[in-house]
């Protein structure tokens, strides 16, 4: 009742399944890739969105300085002075 296994139909078998394993590393490598490449795009959608928001904020900075000389000079010394105290009792205490 034993199946003799011919030498010749066990390396075609084994051919068989090399070459189904290629193809489905074909199939993955290209699902991969797209993958990829959409998360490219989607990171540079959000670089380019961040960028012109920034841009947005300078130019909104600016015609405030423009605007009112004096309040955005009081703000920035007080910015700078709260941050120099705030790092210099940080450093203080150590």
């Amino acid at each position: 009742m034993q199946e003799t296994v011919k030498p010749n139909s066990l390396r075609e078998e084994i051919k068989t399944y090399e070459k189904k394993a290629k193809e489905i590393e074909a199939r993955a490598k290209e699902k991969y890739m797209e993958q990829v490449s959409d998360i490219k795009q989607k990171f540079g959608k959000v670089g380019e969105e961040a960028t012109l928001k920034a841009r947005e904020v300078i130019d909104n900075v600016g015609n405030y300085v423009k605007e009112n000389p004096q309040k955005a000079a009081i703000i920035g010394f007080s910015a700078g002075l709260g941050l120099g105290l705030a790092l210099g009792w940080l450093f203080k205490k150590r």
